[in-house]
Protein backbone atom coordinates (compact mmCIF):
# COMPACT_ATOMS: atom_id res chain seq x y z
CA UNK A 1 0.00 0.00 0.00
CA UNK A 2 1.60 3.40 -1.20
CA UNK A 3 1.53 6.21 1.25
CA UNK A 4 -0.81 8.12 -0.68
CA UNK A 5 -3.27 5.17 -0.43
CA UNK A 6 -3.14 4.89 3.43
CA UNK A 7 -3.47 8.45 3.37
CA UNK A 8 -7.46 7.88 2.08
CA UNK A 9 -9.96 8.14 4.19
CA UNK A 10 -11.76 5.17 3.87
CA UNK A 11 -11.24 1.49 2.38
CA UNK A 12 -13.10 -0.82 0.59
CA UNK A 13 -13.06 -4.39 2.46
CA UNK A 14 -14.20 -7.01 0.56
CA UNK A 15 -15.04 -10.21 2.02
CA UNK A 16 -16.74 -14.19 0.80
CA UNK A 17 -20.07 -14.88 3.36
CA UNK A 18 -19.29 -17.76 5.55
CA UNK A 19 -22.53 -18.77 5.20
CA UNK A 20 -23.75 -17.73 1.32
CA UNK A 21 -20.04 -17.58 -0.59
CA UNK A 22 -21.00 -14.62 -1.94
CA UNK A 23 -18.54 -11.70 -1.86
CA UNK A 24 -20.16 -8.66 0.67
CA UNK A 25 -18.23 -5.14 0.09
CA UNK A 26 -17.65 -2.65 3.53
CA UNK A 27 -16.42 0.93 3.38
CA UNK A 28 -14.12 1.19 6.99
CA UNK A 29 -11.68 3.50 8.70
CA UNK A 30 -8.32 2.24 8.64
CA UNK A 31 -4.75 3.02 9.13
CA UNK A 32 -1.40 1.20 8.64
CA UNK A 33 1.08 0.83 11.24
CA UNK A 34 4.55 -0.61 9.77
CA UNK A 35 3.05 -2.74 6.94
CA UNK A 36 -0.18 -3.82 8.63
CA UNK A 37 -3.69 -2.55 8.08
CA UNK A 38 -6.16 -2.36 10.81
CA UNK A 39 -9.67 -1.77 10.00
CA UNK A 40 -12.74 -1.10 13.08
CA UNK A 41 -15.61 -3.10 13.25
CA UNK A 42 -18.13 -0.41 14.36
CA UNK A 43 -20.33 -3.57 15.60
CA UNK A 44 -17.58 -5.50 17.16
CA UNK A 45 -17.26 -9.53 16.53
CA UNK A 46 -21.09 -9.11 15.70
CA UNK A 47 -20.08 -7.68 12.43
CA UNK A 48 -20.82 -9.65 9.64
CA UNK A 49 -17.91 -8.73 7.99
CA UNK A 50 -15.21 -9.67 10.51
CA UNK A 51 -16.90 -12.82 11.15
CA UNK A 52 -16.77 -13.85 7.14
CA UNK A 53 -13.07 -12.27 7.41
CA UNK A 54 -12.28 -14.60 10.78
CA UNK A 55 -14.14 -17.02 9.09
CA UNK A 56 -12.11 -17.29 5.56
CA UNK A 57 -8.73 -16.31 7.57
CA UNK A 58 -7.78 -13.47 4.89
CA UNK A 59 -9.49 -10.00 3.87
CA UNK A 60 -9.17 -7.94 0.56
CA UNK A 61 -8.77 -5.00 0.47
CA UNK A 62 -9.11 -2.05 -2.17
CA UNK A 63 -8.08 1.47 -2.16
CA UNK A 64 -7.49 3.59 -4.86
CA UNK A 65 -7.68 1.23 -7.51
CA UNK A 66 -5.28 -1.10 -6.11
CA UNK A 67 -6.09 -4.29 -4.49
CA UNK A 68 -4.23 -6.44 -2.10
CA UNK A 69 -5.72 -9.81 0.37
CA UNK A 70 -3.58 -10.90 3.58
CA UNK A 71 -4.35 -13.47 6.24
CA UNK A 72 -6.87 -11.57 8.71
CA UNK A 73 -6.66 -11.86 12.46
CA UNK A 74 -8.10 -10.16 15.39
CA UNK A 75 -5.78 -7.48 17.36
CA UNK A 76 -4.83 -8.42 20.55
CA UNK A 77 -6.19 -6.75 23.46
CA UNK A 78 -3.03 -5.23 24.78
CA UNK A 79 -2.30 -3.67 21.41
CA UNK A 80 -5.46 -2.01 20.61
CA UNK A 81 -4.15 1.42 22.77
CA UNK A 82 -1.36 1.96 19.89
CA UNK A 83 -3.76 1.32 16.95
CA UNK A 84 -6.15 3.65 18.69
CA UNK A 85 -3.68 6.48 18.16
CA UNK A 86 -2.98 5.23 15.09
CA UNK A 87 -6.46 5.84 14.49
CA UNK A 88 -6.16 9.67 16.48
CA UNK A 89 -3.70 10.96 14.53
CA UNK A 90 -5.19 10.03 11.05
CA UNK A 91 -9.04 10.77 11.88
CA UNK A 92 -8.07 14.04 13.85
CA UNK A 93 -10.97 15.52 12.86
CA UNK A 94 -13.08 13.26 14.78
CA UNK A 95 -12.04 13.96 18.40
CA UNK A 96 -15.53 12.66 19.89
CA UNK A 97 -15.05 9.18 18.26
CA UNK A 98 -11.36 8.97 18.98
CA UNK A 99 -12.12 9.98 22.86
CA UNK A 100 -15.15 7.00 22.78
CA UNK A 101 -12.47 4.90 21.12
CA UNK A 102 -9.68 6.02 23.89
CA UNK A 103 -12.40 4.98 26.64
CA UNK A 104 -13.39 1.46 24.94
CA UNK A 105 -11.71 0.47 22.20
CA UNK A 106 -13.52 -0.92 18.79
CA UNK A 107 -12.73 -4.87 17.62
CA UNK A 108 -9.71 -4.06 15.32
CA UNK A 109 -8.70 -6.52 12.35
CA UNK A 110 -5.69 -6.57 11.51
CA UNK A 111 -3.94 -7.82 7.66
CA UNK A 112 0.02 -8.06 7.79
CA UNK A 113 0.70 -6.09 3.77
CA UNK A 114 4.07 -8.31 3.64
CA UNK A 115 2.34 -11.50 3.33
CA UNK A 116 -0.42 -9.77 0.98
CA UNK A 117 -1.12 -11.10 -2.66
CA UNK A 118 -2.00 -8.34 -4.77
CA UNK A 119 -5.68 -9.18 -5.68
CA UNK A 120 -5.64 -7.20 -8.55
Amino acid sequence: MTLAQARTQTCTVITRGRRTGAHHVTRVWFTVIDAHFYAASRRGLQGDWLQNALHSGSLEVRAMGSSWRGPASLVAVEDAPRVVEAFAEKYYKHPKVIAAWRQHAPTFVEVDLREQNAAT
